[in-house]
């Protein structure tokens, strides 16, 4: 069965023309694919840590922030040169013409259909891949902005925005691959100089991206492109929204309203270290489990306070009655001795 779909995926390549259905059944094995290999290469990074005595917990952490590093720096390698070597003179020869066939260069169509719905696919399936394993971790709002940013792409394609879907991509795998950097080095210390170095640079590539470049080169343009672009105006706004939500800014808004005491927050009461922390999965299981042991210990503890209360109780009952049968056999002893010399007088 495996064998025969990635034959028919094979086929899928190969051949120029196909329909949207084909494309998604397409998307779909190629994310298994991805799936495979990243298991594959958890397990050979996981024996390098091993190797280098780091903890376990850390593990998954770790293997998630390289995978997704070797990603976004290949697709940025590989999205710049695509769009250097075959978009950009595409654009530069229409623009030159006097009747060019768009107003902004960004929504220039597709020169060559079938490399770009191949890079489209690939891209995609890598968001459903991310989106299924932030799932699997409790992230649904960053699953639910990936998923979002796959529609978008899908979007791209079927209208055909090459310029707009490459560019896009560009500049995500570019803030990708940073931000992944900051969180694995962050990751690694323990310095408060270090943490807020990253958490900075974390909140100002954020700004630089969301607030600067994409506004006026996505945002504008799409606000006021033409009718039949209204898929992409939906797609992109519900996408760009999700960013803002998810953004390292209202993070931080986040953690100085509910993060009230440091056992609320994976970073400790620290703000930087909570702008940096993303394992909120692992921050829940063990605070449970910590809040368990100190119930468990809590309780032990009573049990061993009502212990000594009880055996005091006893010991108090014990003297008691003790002293209580002291006290009668000298009255009774006294008695016998009155009786003994009454009848001694007598």
């Amino acid at each position: 069965m495996v064998l025969l779909q990635l034959r028919s995926l094979r086929s899928w390549l190969l051949s120029s023309e196909h329909s949207f259905r084909e494309t998604l059944n397409s998307i779909f094995w190629l994310s298994c694919l991805l799936g495979l290999v990243f298991v594959q290469f958890r397990r050979l990074v996981v024996r390098l840590l091993r190797l280098g005595r780091v903890k376990a917990h850390r593990h998954g952490p770790t293997v998630q922030h390289l995978w997704n590093i070797c990603f976004y720096a290949s697709a940025t390698i590989f999205l710049l040169l695509y769009q250097a070597l075959l978009i950009r003179p595409e654009v530069m020869r229409e623009t030159g013409k006097y009747f060019p066939q768009y107003i902004n260069a960004i929504f220039a169509t597709a020169c060559d259909p079938a490399k770009f719905e191949i890079v489209t696919v690939v891209l995609v399936s890598y968001r459903v891949l991310t989106t299924v394993t932030q799932l699997s971790r409790g992230d649904y709002s960053v699953a639910f902005s990936g998923a979002l940013n796959a529609a978008l792409l899908l979007c791209c394609f079927a209208l055909r925005l090459e310029n707009y879907s490459i560019l896009l991509n560009l500049y995500l795998a570019v803030y990708g691959a940073g931000e992944e950097a900051f969180l694995l080095a962050a990751s690694r210390t323990v310095q408060p100089q270090w943490l807020t170095t990253f958490a900075l640079l974390k909140c100002g590539t954020w700004i630089y991206l969301f607030l600067n470049l994409l506004p006026f080169e996505f945002l504008i343009p799409t606000l006021y492109a033409r009718r039949e672009l209204l898929p992409l105006k939906v797609c992109y706004w519900l996408w760009y929204c999700s960013c803002v939500w998810n953004s390292p800014l209202l993070k931080l808004l986040y953690h100085k309203i509910y993060h009230l005491h440091p056992h609320d927050c994976a970073g400790g009461g620290s703000a930087f270290r909570c702008i940096l922390s993303d394992d909120w999965q692992n921050f829940r299981h063990f605070r449970n489990l910590k809040q368990a042991y100190l119930e468990l210990k809590l309780h032990e503890s009573k049990e061993k306070v009502n212990k000594v209360t009880l055996t005091d109780v006893s010991a108090k009952t014990a003297y008691q009655t003790i002293k209580c049968v002291l006290t009668l056999k000298r009255k009774l002893k006294k008695m016998r001795e009155n009786k003994a010399s009454l009848e001694h007088q007598d």
